[in-house]
């Protein structure tokens, strides 16, 4: 291995860059500190940002007659807690909030997908397990 050759750019037709070929050993070399970057700046499809504001939104003009429940729990895994926002780490995050009494939360230990509907005399939780990839 050169550094002529360990390090090749790629160009389109009219000489504007469009990637790097880094050859294996020297990816090796490389590897960690790259990947490191690259999740800092492209954080993974995990990486779930919780709607709080919306959360903060509905607690505010919260005007049911029971305190709003913080509990949860995962039909699919068996996951449970009795305060969301005080486990460390978390079991379950929160995917969206609203006006309307909707809290939607993702568990993390199976992915499954916890709702809870809030009326002004019940509260519905569904469970739906987190759909299968199509190309197995």
């Amino acid at each position: 291995m050169n550094k002529d050759t360990a390090i090749r750019y790629v160009v389109d037709a009219k000489g504007k860059p469009e990637g790097v070929f880094i050859e294996e050993e020297m990816w090796r070399h490389v590897c960690q500190h790259v990947l490191s970057v690259v999740e800092k700046l492209y954080p993974s499809e995990d990486t779930i940002v919780e709607p709080m504001a919306d959360l903060q939104l509905l607690e505010k003009y919260w005007d049911l007659r029971y305190e709003l429940p913080t509990d949860v729990a995962c039909e699919t895994c068996g996951a449970s807690t009795a305060d969301w926002k005080a486990d460390e780490p978390r079991k379950f995050m929160l995917r969206a909030a609203n006006m309307g009494g909707l809290l939607a939360f993702q568990c993390v230990g199976c992915k499954s997908r916890i709702t809870k509907r809030h009326f002004k005399d019940k509260v519905t939780v569904t469970c739906a397990p987190q759909a299968s990839c199509a190309c197995g």
